[in-house]
């Protein structure tokens, strides 16, 4: 049995976008909201558990937590042993030293060099990652790496 409450906030969500939209310039034909339910118990309950995973992640913890469905109330977490990691030796140098100006991937040793230090413990699907057909970790890099050769910057910035 799923818990009043829950439900009854999932359908406050879901209405209250429509109730904002009242008075505004329709989009679709669709005159108003319309809440599909399905009668298949099981299928609601795992729904709704999704969606509470999708909510305790986005708030990074803060909300939904479970202990018993592993959703600690702090922000999510890989366990030590699969998340990355900087060894001593793998220090990435930041300014005062120059920034770096490269970054590679090795799938072999899972090692992701940047500059002349790396990260350990970094998984192809990590390496690979897209967000709107962006590689993330590309794009973070792009906004730390060392300006280019001759680059003095946006004419914007000046």
């Amino acid at each position: 049995m799923l818990p009043v409450p829950l439900v009854v906030r999932s359908i406050q969500k879901f209405s209250a976008a429509a109730a904002r939209t009242r008075g505004l310039r329709p989009i679709s034909s669709a005159p108003d909201c319309a809440f599909l339910l399905t009668a298949d118990a099981s299928l609601f309950a795992e729904a709704v558990a999704l969606g509470c995973e999708v909510i305790w992640l986005h708030c990074y913890g803060e909300r939904f937590s479970d202990p018993a469905a592993n959703r600690p109330k702090q922000a999510p977490r890989l366990a030590k042993e699969c998340a990355p990691h900087i060894p001593a030796d793998g220090a990435i140098p930041s300014a005062p030293e120059p920034l770096p100006d490269t970054m590679d991937y090795d799938p072999a040793k899972r090692r992701l060099t940047v500059g002349k230090g790396y990260v350990e413990n970094v998984t192809s699907e990590m390496w690979t990652y897209e967000v709107s057909g962006k590689q993330v970790l590309w794009h973070w890099f792009s906004y730390h790496r060392r300006p280019l050769a001759g680059y003095s910057g946006s004419a914007v910035r000046k």
